[in-house]
């Protein structure tokens, strides 16, 4: 039910101007199918509104607390801005945005950030030398779709990866077939 709804959102909404503008009535009119219409109208209304003022920007990293681990941001002050050759973890680009949370976070990093730093064409490293590793592969989601969908694109290249870890190893090709022929479950991957 949600991906009909997202579609016609992005029909109706292209773009975050548009959203921002959008009228909260009209909004929640969509969402009523998902329930809680008006507060998912708001708060959609709301990170487009934020987004349109205040940008994520390419070389400010702003604290995202306990993200991507629990202490991974306690080295960084209130306000901070860190650049990106700064290495400490715990800051990122859309950290500005109130009410976001590991799943935005993961999100953003699998499917944007690469992009907005100018490092590649595309979320998976399209347009990039040999040895550029995709922020993807960096990131542990919590969310199972999300793990899921980095499984699948860790098979894609030959690994059987553990989300909790981030370690991998060669994938067997008995996995390999059954990610071809589609139907995986999470079952196939324990064995």
């Amino acid at each position: 039910m949600a991906i009909p709804l997202f579609r016609k959102l992005i029909d109706i909404y292209p773009d975050f101007e548009t959203l921002a503008t959008a009228d909260v009535s009209q909004v929640a009119e969509l969402m009523r199918p998902l329930g809680l219409q008006n507060q998912r109208a708001t708060t959609l209304i709301n990170l487009a509104l934020i987004w349109a003022q205040n940008p994520p920007l390419k070389g400010r990293r702003i604290c995202t607390p306990n993200y991507p681990t629990h202490s991974a941001s306690r080295d960084i002050k209130s306000g901070e801005i860190l650049a990106d050759d700064d290495p400490r973890e715990g800051a990122f680009e859309i950290g500005h945005i109130a009410g976001l949370g590991a799943y935005a976070f993961d999100s953003w990093r699998i499917f944007c950030r690469d992009q907005l730093r100018g490092l590649a064409d595309s979320w998976n490293g399209e347009g990039t030398s040999g040895t550029f590793e995709p922020e993807w592969k960096r990131v542990l989601p919590k969310d199972k779709e999300l793990k899921a969908f980095l499984r699948w694109m860790w098979l894609k290249e030959g690994w059987k990866w553990d989300p909790e870890s981030g370690e991998k190893e060669v994938a067997s090709e008995e996995l390999m077939r059954k990610g071809q022929e589609g139907g995986l479950s999470s079952d196939d991957y324990d064995s």
